[in-house]
């Protein structure tokens, strides 16, 4: 069945067997299909247990909103196996304007914070990567080094559809790359680094405080960010 908008709940009981290699969802005794009508086939128990549950939890009326991890299964099942290489291409952009490489000029209590809390992860990136990516404290972005955005790329293009595809969300919601690459490698949590994406907007929150719409639109994309890094590490398990 498709996930579309304003339907009412049709079936009983949601679960997930294997078939081969995959796994597949079923509502009742349907298999669950994507919006390209294609039967969704996921790549571990995991990812199928967390596909289930999420259709378990629909009351009357089935709520896509509530459903991140069948979305991104949607969107890894009918779109990234073609598009790796654009996929992998937008990871390398976030990159050369990552949001750990832009410092502030002033404050310099603020560019100290960014130093302290941001260059380890510049160092795990190195390490990752094999080159150093720059920083600046103007508003141009810094020269990245070809080696490191190309092996980016290259790990990019080995990884699975379903992973990259919770990468990339990861990784756009943080505006880092390096931040993104860490989550799927279990270096960091979900809330961590998304503090440390938003260092410069909490250090105005603290002087200056926070209006409702923000800390809603803040809240909404900490829930987005922790589904995607559950995502990652369910297609990987």
């Amino acid at each position: 069945m498709n996930t579309t908008t304003d339907i009412e709940r049709f079936y009983s009981k949601a679960s997930y067997h294997k078939e081969g290699r995959t796994w597949v969802i079923l509502l009742d005794d349907k298999k669950l299909h994507t919006p390209a009508r294609s039967v969704l086939r996921v790549p571990t128990k995991k990812l199928a247990e967390l596909i289930a549950k999420e259709w378990d939890e629909q009351t009357d009326i089935i709520n896509p909103e509530a459903m991140p991890h069948t979305k991104l299964s949607n969107v890894a099942h009918d779109h990234m196996g073609a598009n790796k290489q654009q996929t992998a291409g937008e990871l390398v952009r976030f990159a050369a304007s990552d949001v750990l490489c832009f410092r502030v000029a002033e404050p310099l209590s603020l560019q100290e914070l960014q130093a302290e809390k941001w260059d380890p992860w510049l160092d795990w990136a190195e390490q990752r990567f094999g080159a150093r990516l720059g920083v600046s404290t103007g508003l141009q972005a810094p020269e990245q080094p070809l080696a490191a955005l190309e092996a980016l790329r290259n790990e990019a293009l080995r990884m699975e559809p379903f992973l990259l595809t919770a990468l990339t969300h990861a990784s756009a919601i943080l505006g880092s790359t390096v931040l993104g690459f860490a989550l799927s490698a279990g270096k960091i949590d979900a809330k961590s680094a998304f503090d440390l994406s938003r260092i410069e907007e909490d250090w105005q929150i603290k002087r200056w405080g926070e209006d409702e719409e923000a800390s809603l639109r803040a809240r909404h994309l900490l829930n987005s960010l922790q589904a995607s890094t559950e995502f990652m590490l369910a297609a990987k398990a």
